[in-house]
């Protein structure tokens, strides 16, 4: 029996960057709370793992050994300027004791969950601690000490796997573009605000990829303000036709929240609906998906579009075991806290137009110049 597995730790959820940093791994436990309270943990073909730590040398598949031996130097209250330059230290990286060992071990549920779907003991699996798509190899980056996506996807490679990574953060994953620009056994395709007014100021439809790689690098690139419907257009535009035509063995998703409407750190205007909608199309492009929680600023949103991914990727619908008995303020003052669904919400005028016209024009330039590489007849 093919398994949906939960790479989940309560002790991940303990860790913190610093009181006043906006990345909460406490986010996954809200999570696990409301899977719980909404029914949708218990199903035969359910499991909740614990990922064993991974092997150290699997990390330089993409990074350096002089950056990771940076890392367990500033693990341990160590600093210097070559730390700096390696982004560790800053505001985004701080130095906090518990740095290396829980980078490695958030990265080891990405790369469990990537070998049982290689084994073939799953059909889908969610590391909520996973999806650092801002770490290069040789630096920290956006709140990521260690890719684990590059360094999962590499190791499929290397086993002969052909990945479809589909990124749906609001923020461009620079990290893993840089880490296979230049291949064409990775189709990379990444929908985000853009760099035009949101970190890291990249990501824009230009970048294809070079050498092998030209033309299987995708960026789609999307105008803040951007709302469902928008987004959706663009989405269902390109996303599967490109996976179709590439025939990947397995799909990394990483479904960040950020794009919703109330995060703080972004400027998408998408809703729990429009959300719901895209994780529904990318569970129907592969037998084998990965998915990895990677951003998601406003805490109990993130829990809950967690919680909705979760549910559509099993096939489950969401009852709420405790309505009436357990208040939603049991997890803070955010907006609709107790509610996985939020109402729907549309950009109009003149916001609207602005919105549509650039995601057309992003959606042209991909039909012309990505769509050809692949076969693919617009």
């Amino acid at each position: 029996m093919l398994i949906n597995a939960l790479l989940y730790s309560y002790d991940l959820t303990q860790h913190e960057y610093r009181p006043s940093h906006p990345f909460k791994p406490a986010r996954a436990r809200l999570m696990y709370e409301l899977l719980n309270r909404y029914g949708l943990i218990s199903e035969e073909n359910q499991r909740i793992i614990a990922p064993p730590l991974m092997n150290e040398e699997l990390l330089y598949l993409f990074h350096t050994r002089g950056y990771i031996e940076l890392l367990k130097k500033g693990e341990k209250g160590e600093f210097s300027v070559e730390m700096l330059h390696a982004g560790l230290g800053t505001e985004d990286n701080p130095l906090f004791k518990t740095m290396y060992q829980y980078a490695i071990a958030a990265s080891s549920g990405t790369y469990e969950g990537a070998m049982m779907l290689y084994r073939e003991n799953a059909r889908f699996a969610f590391n909520p601690f996973g999806g650092f798509h801002h770490a290069g190899r040789d630096r920290a980056e956006g709140f990521c000490y260690l890719n684990d996506i590059a360094v999962t996807i590499t190791d499929l490679i290397k086993k002969g796997q052909r990945v479809a990574y589909v990124d749906i953060d609001a923020h461009h994953g620079n990290g893993v573009q840089d880490a296979f620009y230049e291949t064409d056994r990775v189709l990379n395709i990444s929908l985000h605000e853009s760099g035009e007014t949101l970190y890291p100021g990249t990501g824009f439809e230009v970048e294809t990829g070079t050498k092998e790689g030209a033309g299987y690098n995708v960026n789609i690139p999307l105008r803040a303000g951007t709302d469902d419907e928008v987004y959706l257009f663009a989405f269902e535009s390109l996303v599967p036709p490109l996976i179709k035509s590439f025939k990947p063995d397995v799909v990394v998703a990483n479904i960040g929240c950020d794009t919703h409407r109330d995060d703080p750190l972004a400027h998408l205007s998408l809703t729990s609906n429009g959300y719901k909608k895209v994780i529904s199309i990318i569970n129907d492009l592969s037998p084998k998906i990965l998915a990895l929680g990677a951003g998601g600023y406003n805490l109990f949103r993130t829990a809950a579009l967690w919680t909705l991914a979760w549910a559509a990727f099993c096939g489950l619908q969401p009852h709420d075991l405790h309505a009436g008995i357990v208040g939603g303020m049991m997890y803070g003052p955010e907006i609709n806290a107790g509610q996985l669904d939020d109402p729907p919400f549309v950009v109009e005028g003149r916001e609207k137009e602005q919105c549509l016209a650039h995601a057309r024009r992003v959606i042209d330039f991909v039909k012309d110049n990505i769509f050809p590489v692949h076969g693919i007849t617009s």
